[in-house]
């Protein structure tokens, strides 16, 4: 457990040193008292206490009290303050970790998994941190302290206390065993919940469109309802073992009572030795029964570190040990295999894409033309082969070079709940105001812009979910114009556009294509009819390429594709198609 938390966080235990001595500091003041308890006692029983007696004894207690308040709040704000820190770190280092892995790992993981590792597995870490690690280290130095002070005054009453901890330790032990085989299936359950609600959210326009608000709550209820059987589960299997654990310890304070009335009798003891050591027991059990709740706590909240440590797991792309720069910025793949796992996506992918040229991808859905986007932007790796851009291989390009050399807008873009003028500036931070009209502008959406209630300074909506998907269409490609990367690559950009915008955006790509290299990935085949090159992609391989005319005269899939889509363009509602 404690490895976990030093591996996720990358510091060892000597961080919170500090806080550790502060909390053994006061415990030790906690457990005085029982001492001063015992001078006392023995004392009251001998004679009537003295007012210079009573006045030290007073000032001992208040001096005590005193370091217990002083150290114990300088414990919780140490390892509060250490723990907040040393998570905030691994917070930054989570990040800038996803930000480095392949997109195959997103691809295997859920967003709500991955979210719930990030916000609520990160707490819990942090919970064990700032809280619990203290209090155990308090519950445990206590017990230690006051069984150093009753063996020093009597060994066989003080056996007789010791004796039922050995005796439950195994309990507590086997607590922490269950726990550990629960709490991975506890988690899962919490994670598989947060998938479901954010699913749920993130859906409930079109749920609500086609009336499935009930069988996708459905789905989340259920998810809902293995957490709650999860949880019951780790409750009833380690509770009882947890309660076993008191009792057996509460059993040697009977052996106490056992042992001090048979040495009572004896004369070997006196009375008031029994009743200060019966007094002293009650303050040795309480904090060890607190230790084993700290203790199955932290083992479930461990387990958060785990999911945690799985992230960190994830190997990034490597980053290459002498980076190298393209010159130019033609695009070049080399026999070109990918696979996903076992799953092969592209094979024998020969291409060569000019600087300052517009190049389509086309092809049927599945084919593989976003993946070969992908792998130019380096979100994987080949399988074999090589991209290239300008001669060097992507894998010998640093990650921030390439990505700063490549602009993307993806058929569904994401606007964050910024204004619309920061959505925009994402693509250059430090664009002025000016920069960031020009840009809109050029995108053809500076008009409906200036219609919004604040223009620029309106917020998008998380998702842009203020804006149409045409509008949001056009403020990516804003984005894009204003980041001017010599490589620009649009998937699917005209998707989301009705006929006049997609004319406006037409134009607009037109300016991109000067002193650029472009990359469109379309279905609608009129849109890159003027491309420079169209290379038509089927079942993971290059099936042909050519003009818009040298295909069509072919004969092959992509006058198939043509043929079909001038058909569908025909269509009318009410059946049939229009006079040729």
């Amino acid at each position: 457990m404690f490895d976990t938390i030093r591996r996720i966080t990358g510091r060892s235990g000597a961080l919170f040193t500090r806080a550790t001595l502060y909390t053994i500091i006061e415990m030790i003041a906690n457990a005085a008292p029982m001492g001063l308890l015992f001078f006392m006692l023995a004392s009251l029983f001998q004679a009537a206490p003295t007012v210079e007696q009573i006045v030290w004894w007073t000032g001992i207690l208040l001096m005590l009290f005193a370091i217990q308040a002083v150290f114990g709040s300088l414990g919780q704000i140490e390892a509060q303050s250490r723990g907040a820190s040393v998570m905030k770190e691994v917070r930054l280092r989570l990040g800038e970790h996803l930000r480095k892995l392949p997109m195959g790992f997103f691809a295997r993981h859920d967003q709500g998994d991955i979210s719930h590792t990030l916000l609520t597995n990160v707490d819990e870490a942090e919970m064990i941190l700032t809280h619990l690690f203290n209090q155990f280290i308090g519950a445990v130095t206590l017990p230690i302290v006051s069984a150093l002070f009753l063996l020093a005054v009597d060994w066989r009453l003080a056996l007789a206390v010791l004796v039922s901890v050995p005796l439950a330790l195994p309990l507590l032990f086997w607590s922490q065993r269950v726990m550990a085989n629960r709490s991975k299936q506890r988690q899962g359950a919490a994670a598989a919940v947060n998938s479901r609600l954010l699913e749920y959210v993130q859906t409930i326009r079109l749920m609500k469109a086609h009336n499935q608000t009930g069988q996708r709550f459905a789905r989340l209820d259920r998810a809902m309802a293995r957490l709650r059987d999860e949880s019951i589960r780790v409750e009833a299997l380690t509770s009882p073992v947890v309660m076993l654990f008191s009792i057996v310890l509460e059993l040697g304070f009977i052996l106490l009572l056992l042992t001090g009335c048979y040495l009572l009798e004896g004369g070997r003891i006196d009375a008031p030795m029994l009743l200060i050591f019966l007094v002293i027991s009650m303050k040795f059990y309480q904090p060890l029964r607190a230790a084993g709740a700290s203790l199955t706590q932290m083992r479930y909240m461990a387990s958060a570190g785990e999911r945690i440590q799985g992230i960190f797991a994830e190997k990034p792309l490597p980053e290459p040990e002498q980076p190298q720069r393209p010159e130019s910025y033609n695009i070049q793949f080399e026999n070109v295999r990918f696979c996903h796992g076992e799953n092969e996506v592209l094979r024998g992918i020969h291409v060569y894409i000019p600087e300052c040229s517009l190049v389509a991808l086309v092809g049927p859905s599945g084919a593989g033309k976003s993946t070969i986007a992908g792998l130019i932007s380096r979100y994987w790796d080949v399988t074999e082969g090589a991209v290239k851009i300008g001669g060097v291989d992507v894998r010998d390009m640093r990650s921030e070079e390439l990505l700063a050399s490549i602009s993307m807008v993806q058929q569904q873009p994401y606007l964050f709940n910024e204004t619309i003028a920061d959505n925009i500036r994402m693509g250059k931070p430090a664009a002025t105001d000016a920069e960031v009209v020009e840009a809109a502008q050029a995108a053809h959406c500076h008009e409906f812009i200036m219609k919004l209630p604040i223009g620029y300074g309106t917020i998008a909506g998380e998702g842009g979910a203020m804006l149409s998907g045409g509008e949001k269409q056009r403020i990516a490609i804003a984005r894009a114009m204003l980041k001017d990367a010599p490589i620009i690559i649009l998937d699917e950009a005209t998707a989301s556009l009705d006929p006049e915008n997609e004319m406006h955006l037409q134009r607009a790509i037109s300016k991109l294509t000067h002193r650029k290299t472009v990359l469109v990935i379309a279905h609608r085949l009129k849109t890159i009819r003027g491309a420079d090159s169209i290379i038509v992609v089927e079942q993971g391989r290059i099936a042909e390429t050519g003009t818009h005319d040298e295909l069509l005269a072919h004969g092959g899939l992509y006058h198939r594709l043509w043929q079909e889509q001038h058909k569908i363009g025909g269509w009318k509602i009410g059946g049939g198609h229009r006079p040729a």
